[in-house]
């Protein structure tokens, strides 16, 4: 019997071959668009090196944190910010040398690997100078930070990419950047990037392809190995294959490639072309030229028992790769710019057509996700605009039809739950083969992607007041000038400052929506004043002011009672101004006075005015920068695994590539079931290879209780209210076991696709029967409005819109510089499959729930994906079987563990197996009732 255990060096990973490409993890959170900027204050310091008095005084996070000089040895200067384009800007003061900069916590490094640090560049702030910092030694020129030469100095005169390399020192690194200047330039950057350098040091001799090296092990050495799928009790935990430790020889082979680590005086910080325990180390164990085991290797410790030195080393698997990249990432690390477009009615119809799609803004890159040969660069389907009720109670005409104020009531964007799924990969190092995900069971699945409720950049209806008394006025015009009516209220949201009395827009491209009602008084002077007034826009990009519906001046009379009153819409870019404004021509005496009852009294209200803050772009911003940024990525991922009971298996050929598939379509395949596994129906039969000497059986440990649920969204009106008629919630399923009081199983699983929650739909009246539209909005016993609610999943249920029968239409409203009309057609999103639904229809409801809008479907979350699973988990034939196996290398070689085993006739399923070569094997069976 031959045993070989071969090692890679230590920078492959799995990341590369001498016929593939590297793929590098990102290190530095928020790299791109700076969302967690400002987040915080930042740090004022007057210190003598502001950058080390930061990272000394305010800690360190995995997020952006600030700082800038206030004084002392460096002169005060303008904290860092972000710009309108998602650019870092850094400032320098003008005269005298300042220092600002950013810093972060870098996690997730592995020590002793080496790292590509980069900037670049958009504007450059000549003469200045970049310090960058890690705890890691970077090189090049090294300067000195707080006494630590562990920083390098970079010029900041030009554009474009400028990098340094470092050698990470631990797993965690505090990454810094300082901009000191003194022309009060102001600098530019696009990303700043960490990822491993493709230059690593070689750690160990090549005596085979691609680095390879095989070791020494002791003469007729055997390698016991524990070889486990996920337990089948519960098919999401991942558990590790793994072999118990051993000890490799203190050969001049093993001693080259672990480069003598039992010699003390080395030092690994010094020299990184040591071997380094800390680091993964990739291998394969051969037997009879067999691979048998494919994973990583771990030295424990170097024993020296008597002179005789050896290395105590053991293999592991490494299952739970991808969480660990993902768990820490949110939506809002992804980048979702591409879908920039514009929001109004012709988009929002045009994403109703699968043949059509919206219109971007920008072209698509041919290898986008969101790239279709049959669209072409500038259109997209990935986004979608459904009908939803996100208010509640809508208008109505004098046809008692319904009536949208504005595009926002029932038009929010929607993203394909695919594209998501791929945006999040192309992040990591790992790619997936899943027909499943392939399907339309899933790439007809969007995911709603509402801003919420009163936060920007939603469309926001709001009426203040300003009041003002009899005989108490105090605003008058300003003799011989403009001066600004005033307003008291509560909504700085839109813009509006109480104390200037200014509009001021906070993005590019908003659309302001403007009704207005200002009661005026002239008082009783002579002679007869003049009197003016306007509304004034002031662009910022050009300092150009323009008057609009203005009322020319003109002479009125004492004791005259005016309204300026009227609408304007105009559209504001990032600190634009709009305010308005009354003219008085007295240059002595107050003659105007905001102070008119327009509207009666008590109270006496002497002014109106209704703001409406409408989004003209759909940003990355929009859609990332609101509460569906907070989401976690491998959160997402996990709600899919727990709805669709889907198994992640590594891809034998290719170890980066995962096979995620449904359980039923790995360990059920039919002829039909369509998986990428499906054509493996292999059984082994092993009925000579066993010992019958001692069978061990033993029934499963059963929980006597599952529920299967979504997040329960307790401000949705119509979940709440489903709830209190039917006793239970939307979209739950309870399995019960063995559903026998005599039942001995204890316990209860809850399994739940949060943070999703389900989503009711009816329709949109009684009267309109045929109107059927998901309702997602709020109750608080006198009206109804949209909210912070979680996030949702539904079915695109057609390629094309919805016809509304029987005369019915509905009142899309003129905005964002396109006119309204009454629609006959909507796009219908459904929790089913076909509206008005059938029994064969896909249901994402987890049980079945008497609807309002069709059949129940048969086939829902529980039915179609759990069912068998459970019907063989819960079958009283269904036991354990411990048995001695003997297993060779072509055994393990040929077995997979979606596989099953035929002995004497019987079918079983594998466990585990705790393989001995050149001995009998402990394999763990599972007797499928």
């Amino acid at each position: 019997m031959s045993i070989q255990l071969i090692l890679y060096p230590q920078n492959y990973e799995g990341r590369y071959s001498s016929v593939s490409s590297p793929v590098f993890n990102q290190y530095v959170a928020d790299n791109v668009n700076f969302n967690t900027l400002l987040n915080n204050a930042g740090y004022d310091s007057t210190a003598s090196d502001p950058s080390l008095d930061a990272i000394n005084n305010a800690t360190s996070i995995n997020a952006w944190k600030r700082f800038r000089s206030t004084g002392g040895t460096f002169a005060s200067v303008t904290m860092p910010s972000r710009s309108n384009a998602n650019k870092l800007e850094l400032y320098s003061a003008n005269g005298s040398t300042s220092s600002s900069g950013v810093y972060q916590k870098v996690i997730g490094l592995t020590m002793g690997t080496v790292y590509d640090l980069s900037i670049n560049v958009t504007q450059a702030g000549a003469g200045g100078l970049f310090i960058i910092g890690t705890q890691g030694n970077i090189t090049g020129s090294v300067s000195t930070l707080g006494g630590q030469t562990l920083f390098t100095a970079l010029s900041s005169a030009t554009t474009g990419t400028q990098s340094v390399t470092f050698t990470a020192d631990s797993t965690e690194e505090i990454f810094l950047l300082s901009y000191q200047n003194d022309n009060g330039s102001t600098v530019y950057i696009d990303n700043i990037s960490i990822k491993e350098s493709a230059q690593q040091p070689t750690y160990i001799y090549t005596d085979l392809n691609d680095g390879q090296v095989i070791c020494d092990l002791y003469e007729e050495e055997d390698i016991p190995l524990t070889l486990s799928i996920d337990d089948f009790k519960n098919v999401a935990e991942k558990v590790q294959s793994y072999s118990k430790d051993f000890n490799l020889p203190a050969t001049k082979r093993n001693n080259k490639i672990f480069t003598h680590l039992f010699d003390v005086t080395l030092d690994i910080k010094v020299n990184s072309f040591l071997f380094n325990p800390y680091l993964k180390t990739q291998c394969i164990l051969k037997q009879d030229g067999y691979d048998i085991f494919k994973g990583y290797l771990r030295l424990i410790d170097i024993v020296d028992q008597k002179g005789e030195i050896s290395y105590n080393v053991n293999l592991y698997s490494d299952p739970v790769a991808l969480k660990d990249i993902l768990e820490n990432k949110k939506f809002r690390d992804l980048d979702f710019s591409e879908l920039e477009h514009l929001y109004n009615k012709t988009n929002i119809k045009a994403s109703w057509y699968d043949s059509t799609g919206i219109t971007l803004t920008n072209p698509l890159s041919v290898t986008s996700n969101a790239y279709s040969s049959l669209l072409g660069v500038n259109n997209t389907t990935v986004l979608k605009y459904p009908f939803v009720n996100w208010v509640g109670d809508l208008n109505v005409d004098s046809n008692n039809n319904p009536k949208l104020e504005s595009l926002e009531d029932a038009f929010r964007p929607w993203i394909n739950c695919k594209y998501i799924l791929d945006s999040i990969f192309d992040d990591t190092p790992f790619t997936y083969t899943s027909k499943f995900f392939d399907s339309s069971a899933f790439t007809d699945l969007f995911m709603d992607f509402n801003w919420g409720s009163g936060n920007a950049p939603t469309t926001s209806n709001v009426i203040f007041n300003g009041v003002y008394y009899s005989g108490s006025a105090s605003n008058y015009a300003p003799n011989g000038s403009y001066g600004n009516l005033q307003l008291i209220g509560n909504i700085n949201y839109v813009g509006y400052d109480f104390t200037t009395n200014k509009i001021t827009a906070t993005t590019d491209n908003v659309q302001y929506n403007i009704n207005y009602d200002y009661g005026i008084r002239i008082l009783n002077v002579t002679p007869n004043p003049s009197y003016s007034a306007r509304w004034l826009i002031t662009r910022a990009a050009t300092g150009v002011t323009q008057e609009i519906n203005l009322v020319p001046i003109q002479t009125v009379s004492a004791n005259q009672i005016l309204q300026y009153s009227g609408t304007l819409s105009e559209i504001l870019n990032n600190g634009d101004t709009l305010e308005a404004q009354f003219y008085s021509s007295w240059t002595s005496t107050n003659s105007i006075v905001q102070d008119f009852d327009v509207f009666g009294s008590p109270p006496a209200i002497t002014s109106e005015v209704t703001i409406n803050k409408s989004i003209l772009n759909v940003t990355t911003e929009t859609l990332l920068e609101s509460m569906r940024g907070d989401i976690g990525q491998w959160e997402y991922l996990s709600s899919l695994i727990n709805m669709f009971n889907l198994v992640i298996l590594k891809d034998v050929n290719n170890p980066s590539n995962l096979i995620i598939e449904t359980y039923n379509s790995i360990f059920l395949p039919t002829a039909t079931s369509g998986t990428s596994l499906a054509d493996r129906n292999i059984v082994h039969d092993w009925t000579d290879k066993i010992d019958i000497s001692e069978i061990k059986l033993s029934p499963l440990d059963l929980l006597n209780r599952t529920t299967f649920k979504y997040e329960n969204d307790e401000d949705d009106y119509s979940l709440e209210l489903y709830k209190s008629v039917a006793g239970r919630d939307y979209g739950i399923y309870e399995d019960l076991g063995f559903d026998n009081d005599l039942s001995i199983t204890q316990g209860e699983e809850e399994i739940s696709a949060s943070p999703f929650s389900t989503t009711f739909i009816k329709p949109l009246s009684d009267y309109l029967m045929n109107f059927i539209v998901p309702v997602i909005y709020s109750e608080d016993g006198k009206s109804t409005e949209s909210f912070d609610n979680s996030p949702r999943i539904l079915y695109k249920v057609s390629a094309s819109p919805t016809n509304l029968t029987g005369g019915a239409e509905y009142k899309i409203p003129t905005q964002n510089g396109v006119s309204g009309e009454q629609a006959t057609q909507y796009l219908r999103f459904s929790h089913t499959s076909g509206v008005l639904s059938t029994a064969s229809d896909l249901d994402l409801n987890f049980g079945q729930h008497q609807l309002l809008c069709g059949n129940t479907p048969i086939n829902n979350l529980y039915q179609t994906y759990y069912s068998k699973y459970y019907d063989e988990l819960y079958n009283p034939n269904t036991k354990y079987m411990n048995i001695k196996v003997n297993l060779n290398a072509s055994d393990i070689n040929g077995f997979e563990f979606y596989d099953k085993v035929m002995i004497k006739n019987t079918e079983y399923r594998v466990n585990k197996i705790e393989y001995k070569p050149n001995d009998l094997s402990t394999v763990e069976f599972i007797l499928i009732g």
